[in-house]
Formats: structure tokens, C-alpha cells, sequence
């Protein structure tokens, strides 16, 4: 049974993520049911398109990144349905968001690109 849980801005420690989608810095607050963790990109950072095998809703609490092309800043909310393919980058600045899986952590799979699509959706983004 899931009890209440509240973390603070000063009980945040990140730490290097090992996920596949590499280059994160994360700190996991409930590891199963929900899966709920702090996911911090750093500037210039992209994510390969991928998808999991459970909804995920995601909330940015710093910062800002491109998500499927559309800027999402502080206070952004994000709802991914299972499955479904998905990128984002971060441009200057960093993006810290939390995201949940209410039905548990899940599978990821890492989609495959054209090498060269990639590298322009890599590619600094300017904000609008």
C-alpha cells in the first residue's frame, strides 16, 4: 500500500541515471507502484526517440526543454500514453521534470533514426 510522500526542495540528490537513454542525473522517490522520479537533463542534452510500455505523465519543475517539437517551460504538463513514440531536447538552459508511471516502472524501447535525422534534432535549439 503506497503511504504519502513528500520531498522537498532541499531533500533533492540527484545522482548519475543508468538508464538507456544515458546522460540524466535522477533521484527515484517510489521505485515500483507508481514509479515516480526526478529526471534532470542537462543543457544541450537530446533524448532518441523512445517509448515505454506504461502511460507516463511528466511535470517540468525547472527549466525547459523541446518535447516532440512544442517548448514546454515551468509548470508544463505532459501526458505520454503507452507505447508511444517520443524525443525531447534541452537548449541553454537545463530541464528537471518528475515524472510518474502510475502502473509501474516498465519497459523502455529505444526507437531506431537515420543517423543524420538525429543529428538535427540534436542540434541547438532556439526557443520561441
Amino acid at each position: 500500500m503506497a503511504k504519502t510522500m513528500i520531498v522537498t526542495e532541499k531533500q533533492i540528490a540527484l545522482t548519475p541515471s543508468t538508464g538507456k537513454v544515458g546522460g540524466l542525473e535522477s533521484m527515484h522517490l517510489m521505485p515500483e507502484f507508481p514509479y515516480i522520479v526526478y529526471l534532470d537533463s542537462k543543457a544541450h542534452h537530446y533524448a532518441r526517440v523512445h517509448s515505454h510500455s506504461e502511460p507516463e505523465i511528466m511535470v517540468v519543475v525547472s527549466g525547459r526543454m523541446i518535447f516532440n517539437g512544442v517548448w514546454c517551460g515551468v509548470g508544463s504538463v505532459i501526458h505520454v500514453p503507452a507505447n508511444e513514440e517520443y524525443w525531447y531536447a534541452t537548449g541553454e538552459d537545463r530541464c528537471m521534470v518528475v515524472l510518474a508511471r502510475l502502473a509501474g516502472r516498465g519497459v523502455i524501447t529505444i526507437a531506431r533514426e537515420e543517423p543524420a535525422f538525429e543529428a538535427e534534432r540534436a542540434a541547438d535549439y532556439v526557443p520561441n
